[in-house]
C-alpha cells in the first residue's frame, strides 16, 4: 500500500520538458579600481547627467498628481524629455561598447549600464526631495501673500502630506518609466550593435535593469507585493513568508531531476540556451542549485501550466496538426497535471491555497480600503474569520468604504473550484519565479553598483584620468577631438580581368573604353567608400587600390576587415548590376578578382610635392590575393559554380617558406579573397558563427558568417568560406591532397547568401 502512494507522490521525469537554466554573466570583478583603489572611477556625459534630472523631475511631477501647482509642466515636456534622454543614453553607451570591443572586455559595458542605473537611483531621490521643498516653497509663498484663500492653503498641505504618504509608490512608478528609457536603448538600435561585437552569453537581457526591486528599500513591502507581483507574507511566523515559499518549491523540484544537477548531464550547457559561462561571473554564485530553473520564469509554464498545454492542443487538433505533435503535447500535459496535483497538495497541506487565491482575488477591491488599511489586513479579512470584526471596526471609525465588496470576494474565494485554484496556483508560482530573479539581480546589480564612483569633483577627475584609471562615457562632442595615430590597415585591391581584350574590341568598335571603365567600375566604387570609411590610393587602367585605417583610441572605427569585405561585395554586386545593362546593349561585361589584405601596424608614407602615396607589404599581397592564373582562368572558363576562388601550390613547402612573397596558384575571377591574418582580425571584430553547408556532391563546407555596421548605421552579412589549399603536380596540375594551409574567400552568390539566412 505504502509503496502504491509512494508511486502517486513521486514528481514526473522531466525530461521531456524543454526546460531551459537562467544564467546572468553580470560582474565588473575584471575592472581596476580608481584612485581609491576601492571604487571604479566613471564619469557620465555631463549632457546626460542634465537631461536625467530634468526628466527625473517632470516624471515625479507627474506621478505625485501635482501638476496643477506647477505652470510650467506640460505632459508633452516630460515625453520630450524622455526622448532626448534616451537618445543621448544611447550614444553614452555606445562609447562603451565600443571601448569593451577595443579592449576585448564586456565589463566596460556592463559598467557604462551599471553607471546609468546607479545614476538614474541617484537623481531621482535627489529630484524627489526637491519636490517636497519646491511644494513647500509654494506654500510658504501663498501663506504669506496677502488675501490668499485658506481653502486654497489647505490644499496645499494636503497635497504636501499625500506627497510624503506616497512616498514608496511616487518613488517606484517615476523610477520605472524612468528605466523604461533604458530598457528601450536594446530595441533602438543597441542590441543589434552588442549582437555584432559580442556573444549572446555577454549581452544582458532586457529584464535585468527593468527591475522593480531597484525602486524599494522593502521588497516585503505589502503594496509593492500586490502590485507589482503577488501578495505573500512578511512576517517570520506567516506560513506564506517567502522562505516558507521557496522551500516548498526546492522540495517539490528537489525530487525531480533538477535537483540531482540538472535534467540530464546536458543540461547545462544546451538548456541554458547560452554560450560557456565564466562561472566566477556567473549568477546565482551561491544559493540551491534550482534557483537557474526555478528563475526562469518561461519553466513555470513548462513545468505546470497544463491549461495553456491543453489549449495548444485544442488549436493543433483543429488544425489537423502533426500525430507527432499532438503527442507530444498529450506527454507534455500528463507531466504537467501531475506535477501541478502534487504542488496543489504541498500548498493544500500547507494552509496556503486560500491566501494564494485571495492574493489574486483581492487585486479588484483591495483599493477601496488602502489606505487607511494595508493590503496583508485586506487578505486576513477575506481568509480569516477571526480577524473581521477589528477590520470593521476600523474601517467604520474612518467611515470608510462598504465592506460589501469585500464580502462578495469572500463568497467568491470560498465557491472557487478547484480548476479556478490550481490557475491561481500557476499564475502564483509565475509571480513568486519572477520575485525569486528580481530578488537576486537586484542584490548582484546593487553589489556592483556600490563598487562604482560616480565621479562628481574636479579634483578627483583630473587625478583619475592622469592615472589612466577613469572610464568616461562621453557624448561625441564632449570627447577631445584630435588626430589619432593608425593602428592598423586594410588593403582592397580590385583587378579586372582581360582589360586590355575589351579595349582592344570597343576600340575595334567605335566605342569608347575609358568611359566604359569609369562609368561601370571606377565611379560606382567611389561613390560606396564613404559608407566603409575607405580611401583611394591608386587607380590603374584596370585596378584600383583602396584603403582602410583604423586610428587609436577610435574602436567605433575598428570594422577594418569586415567593412572592407562589405565594401568589396558591394563592389561585385555593383558590377553585377552593370554586368545586366551591358548584356542589353551588346557591351562586353567585366570581370574581377578582389584581394584583401589585412597588416599589423601603421603604413609608412611618401610625398611626391603634395601627393601622399602610401608605402605597405599588404599592396603586394593583395596584388597577389587579386590575381588570377591565365591557365587556370582557361580550364575553369564557363563552369557554373558557388564559389569563385580556388588556391593551389604547386610548389615545394620548402620554397614557400623560405619567402614571404606568395607562390599560391589562384582562380579568382569575381571573387574576393581574404589573407588568414585578415580572417583571424575579422573574427575579433564581429562574431562570426561556424556553418556547414553540403554541395550537391555531397561535399562539406565550412562557412562563416556574421553582420558588419556600416558608417551609415545598416548592417551587412558577410559570408566567409574556409578551404584547404591544394597540392598539384606542376606540369599536370593533377590534385595530390590537401595541405596545411587555409585559405579564405567572401562569398558573394545568392544561393550561399539564401541559405545562410534560412539556416544561420
Amino acid at each position: 500500500m505504502l509503496s502504491f502512494l509512494r508511486f502517486f507522490s513521486k514528481p514526473p521525469s522531466l525530461k521531456q520538458l524543454p526546460l531551459k537554466r537562467y544564467l546572468v554573466d553580470f560582474s565588473l570583478n575584471r575592472l581596476a579600481p580608481g584612485v581609491d583603489n576601492i571604487h571604479i572611477d566613471v564619469l557620465i556625459s555631463p549632457q546626460v547627467h542634465n537631461t536625467v534630472k530634468q526628466a527625473a523631475s517632470l516624471l515625479l511631477i507627474k506621478h505625485s498628481r501635482t501638476e496643477n501647482f506647477f505652470e510650467d509642466y506640460k505632459r508633452e515636456h516630460c515625453e520630450n524629455e524622455k526622448r532626448t534622454l534616451r537618445d543621448l543614453c544611447a550614444n553614452a553607451l555606445l562609447e562603451g561598447i565600443n571601448r569593451a570591443k577595443s579592449e576585448a572586455e564586456v565589463q566596460i559595458d556592463f559598467l557604462g549600464q551599471a553607471s546609468l542605473v546607479k545614476l538614474f537611483l541617484e537623481e531621482i531621490k535627489i529630484q524627489y526631495e526637491k519636490l517636497i521643498a519646491n511644494v513647500e516653497d509654494l506654500l510658504r509663498t501663498y501663506e504669506l501673500s496677502p488675501g490668499h484663500d485658506p481653502s486654497e492653503g489647505f490644499k496645499l498641505k494636503g497635497k504636501l502630506t499625500e506627497v510624503r504618504q506616497n512616498r514608496k509608490q511616487i518613488l517606484l512608478h517615476a523610477g520605472m518609466e524612468l528605466f523604461q528609457v533604458i530598457a528601450d536603448l536594446n530595441p533602438a538600435g543597441l542590441r543589434s550593435i552588442r549582437e555584432s561585437n559580442f556573444p549572446p552569453g555577454d549581452i544582458l537581457p532586457d529584464h535585468f535593469f527593468l527591475n522593480p526591486m531597484l525602486h524599494t528599500d522593502n521588497p516585503l513591502d505589502d503594496f509593492f507585493l500586490v502590485e507589482i507581483y503577488a501578495l505573500f507574507g512578511q512576517r517570520s511566523e506567516d506560513p506564506d513568508n517567502y522562505q516558507s515559499l521557496k522551500s516548498i518549491i526546492y522540495d517539490l523540484l528537489g525530487e525531480t531531476e533538477l535537483g540531482q544537477g540538472g535534467a540530464g548531464d546536458e543540461d547545462s550547457a544546451a538548456l541554458s540556451g547560452k554560450g560557456e559561462k565564466r562561472e566566477e561571473d556567473a549568477s546565482p554564485a551561491e544559493g540551491s542549485a534550482l534557483d537557474p530553473w526555478i528563475m526562469e520564469i518561461d519553466n513555470i509554464d513548462r513545468m505546470f501550466n497544463c491549461f495553456d498545454s491543453k489549449e495548444q492542443y485544442d488549436r493543433q487538433r483543429q488544425k489537423q496538426g502533426s500525430d507527432a505533435r499532438l503527442r507530444e503535447l498529450e506527454a507534455r500535459i500528463m507531466i504537467q497535471e501531475k506535477l501541478l496535483d502534487l504542488c496543489y497538495r504541498k500548498f493544500r497541506k500547507s494552509q496556503l491555497m486560500r491566501r494564494v487565491a485571495a492574493a489574486y482575488e483581492m487585486r479588484s477591491v483591495y483599493g477601496n480600503y488602502c489606505p487607511p488599511l494595508r493590503p496583508r489586513q485586506v487578505r486576513e479579512y477575506l481568509i480569516a474569520p477571526r480577524s473581521r470584526k477589528y477590520t470593521a471596526r476600523q474601517l467604520k471609525s474612518r467611515k470608510s468604504s462598504s465592506l460589501v465588496p469585500l464580502e462578495e470576494t469572500i463568497r467568491q474565494i470560498k465557491k472557487s473550484s478547484g480548476l479556478q485554484k490550481k490557475q491561481h496556483l500557476v499564475c502564483f508560482l509565475k509571480d513568486f519565479s519572477r520575485y525569486h530573479r528580481d530578488l537576486n539581480n537586484c542584490r548582484l546589480l546593487k553589489g556592483s553598483m556600490d563598487a562604482i564612483n560616480l565621479i562628481k569633483e574636479e579634483k578627483i577627475l583630473i587625478l583619475s584620468r592622469e592615472n589612466r584609471s577613469l572610464h568616461e562615457f562621453l557624448l561625441p562632442d564632449e570627447r577631445v577631438k584630435e588626430e589619432k595615430p593608425i593602428l592598423d590597415h586594410v588593403i582592397i585591391k580590385a583587378d579586372i580581368r582581360g582589360s586590355m581584350d575589351i579595349t582592344y574590341l570597343m576600340r575595334a568598335r567605335g566605342l569608347n573604353p575609358a568611359s566604359y571603365f569609369s562609368l561601370n567600375f571606377f565611379d560606382p566604387i567611389s561613390e560606396i567608400l564613404i559608407d566603409y570609411g575607405g580611401s583611394k590610393e591608386f587607380i590603374e587602367g584596370d585596378a584600383i587600390i583602396l584603403s582602410i585605417f583604423e586610428h587609436e583610441d577610435t574602436p567605433q572605427g575598428w570594422y577594418g576587415v569586415a567593412r572592407a569585405c562589405g565594401l568589396a561585395t558591394r563592389m561585385l554586386n555593383i558590377v553585377r548590376q552593370y554586368n545586366a545593362k551591358s548584356q542589353k546593349h551588346n557591351l562586353p561585361i567585366l570581370e574581377f578578382g578582389i584581394g584583401i589584405c589585412y597588416n599589423e601596424g601603421p603604413p609608412t608614407f611618401l610625398f611626391d610635392g603634395d601627393s601622399k602615396i602610401i608605402i605597405s607589404p599588404a599592396i603586394n599581397m593583395a596584388d597577389r590575393l587579386s590575381g588570377c592564373n591565365k591557365m587556370l582562368r582557361r580550364r575553369f572558363k564557363d563552369q557554373q559554380r558557388l564559389f569563385n576562388l580556388f588556391v593551389f601550390q604547386n610548389v615545394a613547402a620548402e620554397e614557400i617558406g623560405a619567402t614571404t612573397d606568395d607562390l599560391s596558384l589562384r582562380y579568382n575571377v569575381n571573387g574576393i579573397e581574404l589573407n588568414p591574418e585578415g580572417f583571424a582580425k575579422l573574427a575579433r571584430e564581429i562574431n562570426l558563427k561556424g556553418v556547414t553547408y553540403k554541395t550537391d556532391d555531397n561535399e562539406e563546407v565550412q562557412l562563416y558568417t556574421g553582420t558588419v555596421p556600416t558608417l551609415t548605421g545598416k548592417y551587412q552579412r558577410l559570408i566567409v568560406r574556409e578551404a584547404d589549399v591544394l597540392e598539384v603536380k606542376p606540369e599536370t596540375m593533377e590534385v595530390i591532397g590537401k595541405t596545411s594551409r587555409k585559405y579564405y574567400e567572401v562569398c558573394t552568390h545568392p544561393a550561399i547568401h539564401e541559405f545562410i539566412t534560412n539556416n544561420a
